[in-house]
This record gives C-alpha cells, sequence and structure tokens, in this order.
C-alpha cells in the first residue's frame, strides 16, 4: 500500500493555554488543529465534548492503522462485491484507507 498523506503519527492533544474550552492537536512539533467549543447560550460543546472532538481528531493516525491491519488479516480484496452489512463495512474500510493513505 502507498504512504499516508498525512502527518505521520503519534499526534496529541494539549489545552490550550490561551483559550477556553479549546485543545490543540499536534504531530511532534507541528501544530496540526484546534477543537474550539462555543459555550454561547447552551448550544455549544461542553468542555468535555471539546477534548473528546480533540481526541478524535488525534487517534486518526491510529485509526487508520488499525482499518489497515483489520483488512489485511480479513484478506477481503478492494473489489470485492455483495450487499450484506459486513461487506459494505469492509467496502468503507478500504475507501477511508484508499482517501487517508492512497
Amino acid at each position: 500500500m502507498a504512504e499516508s498523506k498525512f502527518t505521520p503519527g503519534p499526534w496529541r492533544v494539549e489545552k490550550s493555554a490561551h483559550f477556553q474550552n479549546t485543545y490543540r492537536v499536534w504531530a511532534r512539533d507541528v501544530f496540526l488543529c484546534a477543537a474550539v467549543g462555543w459555550l454561547e447560550s447552551g448550544n455549544g460543546t461542553t468542555p468535555e465534548e471539546t477534548k473528546a472532538n480533540a481526541e478524535l481528531m488525534a487517534d486518526a493516525p491510529r485509526l487508520l492503522e488499525v482499518l489497515r491491519n483489520l483488512l489485511a488479516y480479513a484478506e477481503i480484496p478492494r473489489s470485492w462485491d455483495g450487499i450484506g452489512e459486513a461487506e459494505q463495512a469492509f467496502t468503507q474500510a478500504h475507501e477511508m484507507l484508499e482517501k487517508h493513505c492512497g
């Protein structure tokens, strides 16, 4: 499989020292993105949700690695045809790997 198109992991989450309800995602010394929760009128995300969003983003490289390993273990070819839920799940996993890893 081709090399990944994204910044390699591991990625980490740090709480922003400057902004309330904000978590930053880093790879080594590279700032990648931030999860920001707005607290206006009670319609925003809670600090717990904002942190969970950042952690999900930071887990992206590991999630792709897990998908790659799962598909390799299952030995399901990319061209597998079928209509079952399991087949759809493997097809979607292949699509995500193709999107992010080539």
